[in-house]
């Protein structure tokens, strides 16, 4: 996993609210951004944050099962894929082009469309299939769902910021 470097790539990275469809995608995008800055660090405090964010916004239970599926997808994703990850850090509100295939990955499990699900996660790994990934993804759908339901903009109170 790296941080990419060139300010060439920084001009044409998309936005955070352009790839996110809601605040559990921005959550899921910003925690994983945390876990992937702790494996390059080798930082607990970076997990730790991860945990501290998505607890304060989901209680100690939700959010502890939230980091922990995210951690299952970005370890998954260690595993099976070959070469670099670049990310940015968990506040930027630019995404690189692995985040928004990551991104893109995880609503594909949410949407429930398992054949392309699959067919992404051989994709952004680079192998012929990615089942490790693909079960991560799979195994993490009902609590990113059931963040999405927490943090809608009705349930959520004025002011609260996702970091």
């Amino acid at each position: 996993m790296s941080a990419p470097t060139t300010p060439s790539n920084h001009a044409a990275m998309q936005r955070v609210a352009d790839v996110c469809g809601d605040a559990a995608d921005i959550l899921a995008l910003s925690v994983a951004r945390f876990v992937a800055a702790g494996y390059m660090t080798s930082d607990v405090a970076c997990w730790n944050a991860a945990f501290d964010g998505a607890e304060e916004l989901l209680g100690p239970t939700e959010g502890s099962r939230f980091v922990a599926c995210v951690v299952a997808i970005i370890r998954a994703l260690r595993a099976e894929r070959d070469g670099d990850w670049s990310f940015m850090p968990a506040s930027c509100c630019r995404v690189t082009g692995h985040e928004c295939a990551l991104v893109k990955l995880i609503n594909r499990g949410r949407q429930r469309l398992w054949a392309d699900l699959e067919a992404a996660a051989a994709e952004i790994t680079g192998q012929d299939a990615a089942p490790r990934l693909v079960a991560a993804v799979r195994a993490a759908v009902g609590p990113l769902d059931a963040a999405a339901q927490r943090l809608a903009p009705a349930s959520c109170p004025a002011g609260t910021v996702l970091h």
